[in-house]
């Protein structure tokens, strides 16, 4: 009865056949605002993802040109474009990526510029980019470790050829398969890479040749390695990949202050109070020769 009558209070307030046995029986209600949208009309979509592009648009993509030159104060090594960054030929093209403003904010670049404005990193500040592997891919894991294993004497060739002051490694794993080591810290690395000749002094197998203090170099490197600045980096926030960022700013004006063949003097204490290492983790015991 109680049924007879809510089916009778629905028909004499017009209410369709529907609405009356969805009154009648709750579970046939198919949302919170079934009745509603369906007086309403139907309700606009949300607006489309963009597809991503199918392999072979990514295959086809070009490696995005590098600018080098002997003496640059830093020299930062990616690992590879990402879709972003292939599809409109910048580095570092995603604007989820804190490179540029790491850069910024730490006073490596006087002004805050967009990834399309990269160019100037090279034509007045004296830094440029390279990648590891040129070919781009929607995910870093989409390489394998021998294609980077593969790409690291083309990496040494072009910093044999073109020397900079510092190395700058934009994320771990790059530095790993770069000097063939997997115990590091993050940071300055005690290792160098000396020049000779205007070539570097390299390991056969990649690795960097580690010399001391003390040594009469012609000129030489710093090794540096940072988080990857990536968004999807969730192992460190913004606040700590600004910390290296501000590392590195110190280091390139203490190697900039003098010749490029003599020895910079860098303060650790200065790094320790800028960042989150202690000279300790900075210059772990070297075990990788004995």
């Amino acid at each position: 009865m109680v049924a007879t009558r809510r089916t009778r209070h629905l028909k004499g307030n017009s209410a369709s056949t529907e609405e009356a046995a969805a009154a009648a029986d709750p579970s046939l209600v198919t949302g919170p605002n079934s009745s509603k949208d369906a007086q309403s009309g139907p309700i606009s979509s949300r607006p489309k993802r963009r597809s991503r592009p199918s392999v072979e648009e990514i295959t086809g993509l070009a490696p995005i040109p590098e600018a080098l030159r002997p003496n640059l104060d830093i020299l930062f090594v990616g690992i590879n474009p990402g879709i972003v960054s292939g599809q409109k030929q910048l580095h570092f093209g995603n604007p989820q990526n804190f490179f540029w403003k790491g850069l910024f904010q730490s006073g490596l670049i006087p002004e805050q510029i967009q990834p399309e404005k990269g160019h100037l990193l090279f034509d007045r500040w004296n830094m440029s980019i390279v990648n590891l592997v040129q070919r781009t891919t929607a995910s870093t894991s989409d390489l394998s470790h021998k294609e980077m294993r593969d790409a690291v004497p083309e990496l040494c060739r072009k910093i044999s050829a073109n020397p900079p002051r510092i190395v700058c490694f934009v994320g771990k794993g790059i530095y790993e398969v770069y000097s063939a080591q997997k115990k590091f810290a993050l940071g300055l690395q005690q290792q160098r890479l000396a020049f000779a000749g205007g070539s570097a002094a390299q390991l056969g197998s990649g690795r960097t040749l580690s010399v001391s203090g003390s040594a009469a170099l012609p000129k030489f490197a710093h090794l540096f390695v940072m988080p990857s600045t990536s968004g999807r980096t969730a192992a460190y926030q913004n606040a700590e990949k600004l910390m290296y960022f501000k590392q590195l700013k110190y280091i390139r004006d203490c190697c900039c202050n003098g010749n490029a063949a003599e020895e910079p003097i860098i303060d650790h204490g200065v790094l320790d109070a800028i960042g989150p290492r202690t000279r300790s983790q900075y210059f772990p015991a070297d075990t990788q020769n004995k």
